[in-house]
C-alpha cells in the first residue's frame, strides 16, 4: 500500500512538474506571439505552432488572440491599414477554435466595408477583402452547420417547409453568419442566386429574422428565375394562415400546386389562366381590406403581400414568354405589353396590383438588364 501511495505521488508530482515547466517555457513564446499579433502582424504564427505551444488549451488561447485582435483593430481604426492583416489574424483564431462565432462576425462587418472618406485602398484590394470574408464565412458554415440539411434546403423552394419540418429546421448553430453571407453575396458580389440560398438557410433557423424568408424569394427574382420566385412567394403567402386570411392562404396553396405541375411539365400558361389568377387575387385582397386590417401592422405579416408579389412575377413571366416569340419573329424586343397586345402575341394586358388614379407600376422590357422589369409611373 505504501509503494502504491508513493507511486501515485510520484506520478502526480511528475505531471505537475512538467505542466509548470511547459508553461514556464511556453509563456514567453505566447507573449512574443501576442506582441507580434498586436504590433507586428506580419509575423503571425501558423496554427500548428500555436497549437503545439498551447498545451491543449485551444479555446483559452483563441480568446487571448481575439482580445489582442480587438486591440489591434482599435489602434488602427482611423485608417484601412488594419485590414491588411485582419484576415490572417481571424483565420488563425478560427483555426484554433472553429466554433468561435465573434471573429466571423467581425470579418463580415469590417472586411467587406469601405469608406472612401478615410480609406485609400484599390478596387482590387476591396475585392480581395470581400473574397477573404466569404472564405471565412464558408469555413464557419462547414464547421457549424449540418451540411446534410443544407443540401436539402438548397433544393427546396416551398419555403413553408423550411420552418415547419424537422428535417430542415436549425441547420446552423447561429443564424447571423448565413444571414450576413447572403448580404455579402448580393451587395458585394452581385450574386443573387447564392444570396437566395443563404437567406433560405437563415430562415430555417428558429432564431432567424423573418425578413430572411422574404429576401430568399426576392433574391430568386433578382436572378430572373421567375418560376422559383413565384413558388417561394406563394409558399410564404400560404404560411400566414390566420383566420382573417385563411381564404388567401388556401388559394395560395392551391395555386402553388397547380403551378408546380405547370412548371414541371414546362406548360406555357395562357391569358385565361393569368387573367383568372388576377381576378381571384383582386377579390381576395378587396375582401381583406374591406375587413379593415390594421394598416399599422407590418405588411410582411399579410398573406396578400406575398400573393400580390407572386402575381406580379406571374405577369412578368407571361410577358417574357410572349416576348420571346415576338423576338423570334421581329428580331427585336417589344418595349411594353401594349406592343405585344396590339400584335396579337398576348390576349390579355396584365395589370400590377400597385396602382391608383395618379400612380401605377408599369411593366416594360429593360434593355439594360436584357429582361422584363417594372417601374413606377403615371
Amino acid at each position: 500500500m505504501l509503494k502504491k501511495f508513493f507511486f501515485w505521488v510520484f506520478i502526480i508530482f511528475s505531471i505537475s512538474f512538467f505542466y509548470i515547466l511547459g508553461n514556464y517555457i511556453n509563456y514567453p513564446v505566447h507573449q512574443d506571439i501576442k506582441y507580434n499579433i498586436v504590433n507586428h502582424p506580419e509575423f503571425i504564427p501558423s496554427k500548428n505552432i500555436v497549437k503545439l505551444s498551447s498545451a491543449g488549451f485551444y479555446n483559452i488561447v483563441s480568446d487571448f488572440y481575439w482580445l489582442d485582435t480587438i486591440q489591434y483593430i482599435g489602434w488602427n481604426a482611423v485608417s484601412s491599414e488594419y485590414k491588411k492583416y485582419l484576415y490572417p489574424m481571424l483565420n488563425l483564431i478560427t483555426d484554433i477554435n472553429p466554433n468561435f462565432t465573434y471573429p466571423y462576425l467581425i470579418w463580415e462587418l469590417l472586411l467587406t466595408s469601405y469608406n472612401e472618406r478615410y480609406e485609400t485602398i484599390t478596387k482590387e484590394e476591396i475585392e480581395k477583402n470581400v473574397d477573404q470574408a466569404l472564405t471565412l464565412g464558408l469555413k464557419w458554415m462547414k464547421e457549424n452547420c449540418d451540411l446534410n440539411k443544407i443540401a436539402l434546403i438548397k433544393n427546396e423552394y416551398d419555403l413553408k417547409k423550411l420552418w415547419t419540418e424537422d428535417k430542415y429546421k436549425n441547420p446552423c448553430s447561429d443564424s447571423q453568419i448565413p444571414y450576413y453571407l447572403a448580404y455579402i453575396y448580393y451587395w458585394n458580389k452581385f450574386d443573387a442566386i447564392n444570396a437566395s440560398l443563404y437567406y433560405k438557410i437563415t430562415s430555417a433557423n428558429t432564431d432567424a429574422p423573418t425578413g430572411a424568408r422574404i429576401m430568399a424569394a426576392i433574391m430568386q427574382w433578382k436572378w430572373w428565375d421567375r418560376e422559383k420566385s413565384i413558388m417561394m412567394f406563394l409558399s410564404l403567402a400560404e404560411s400566414l394562415s390566420s383566420e382573417k386570411e385563411k381564404d388567401c392562404s388556401a388559394f395560395s396553396k392551391e395555386l402553388w400546386g397547380v403551378l408546380l405541375n405547370v412548371f414541371n411539365n414546362q406548360i406555357k400558361f395562357d391569358w385565361r389562366f393569368v387573367g383568372q389568377v388576377e381576378k381571384i387575387r383582386q377579390e381576395l385582397v378587396k375582401k381583406l381590406w374591406e375587413e379593415k386590417l390594421d394598416k399599422n401592422k407590418n405588411l410582411d405579416n399579410f398573406c396578400s403581400t406575398y400573393l400580390n408579389k407572386a402575381t406580379r412575377e406571374l405577369n412578368l413571366s407571361y410577358l417574357e414568354n410572349a416576348d420571346k416569340k415576338y423576338f423570334e419573329d421581329k428580331k427585336n424586343h417589344a418595349i411594353n405589353p401594349e406592343i405585344l397586345f396590339k400584335a396579337w402575341y398576348i390576349n390579355y394586358l396584365p395589370l400590377d396590383f400597385q396602382r391608383d388614379k395618379d400612380f401605377q407600376i408599369i411593366y416594360f422590357y429593360n434593355d439594360e438588364i436584357k429582361n422584363w422589369d417594372y417601374k413606377a409611373g403615371n
